[in-house]
């Protein structure tokens, strides 16, 4: 991968209850050079994560154990971080205040997720 396509030491948070997905979201992401935090499969977890962890992005499964993630992005988006959510879904499904954000509908490619987190990366913190 060039090295304009990398992200060295940068930390993203993963939210993904399916443990197949979440390792190839996890050796997507390290290819880029990311740091992983995570990968979590619990809406407490990624709670306690995403108000505590030092990170500089996310990826957020939207359905978690027959909840939702919005709780997390919420979280997220008070720290200024910036997440993808990702949704089998459409988007009147994903709730009024997150239908701006970035979003990767499954199933997606890890070209497309590895773009996505890259470009997350390229946003200032607030």
């Amino acid at each position: 991968m060039a090295a304009e396509r990398r992200a060295e030491g940068r930390k993203v948070l993963v939210v993904e209850d399916e443990v197949i997905i979440a390792m190839v979201i996890e050796d997507t992401l390290l290819e880029l050079g990311v740091e992983i935090v995570g990968p979590v499969e619990s809406l407490d977890a990624a709670l306690r994560l995403a108000r505590e962890a030092p990170i500089d992005a996310a990826v957020l499964d939207v359905n978690i154990r027959g909840g939702n993630s919005y709780s997390v992005a919420d979280v997220l988006d008070e720290r200024g971080i910036p997440f993808v959510l990702c949704s089998g879904h459409g988007d009147l499904a994903l709730g009024e205040r997150h239908r701006h954000r970035p979003r990767l509908t499954k199933p997606y490619s890890m070209r497309a997720l590895g773009d996505q987190v890259l470009e997350l990366l390229k946003t200032p913190r607030s």
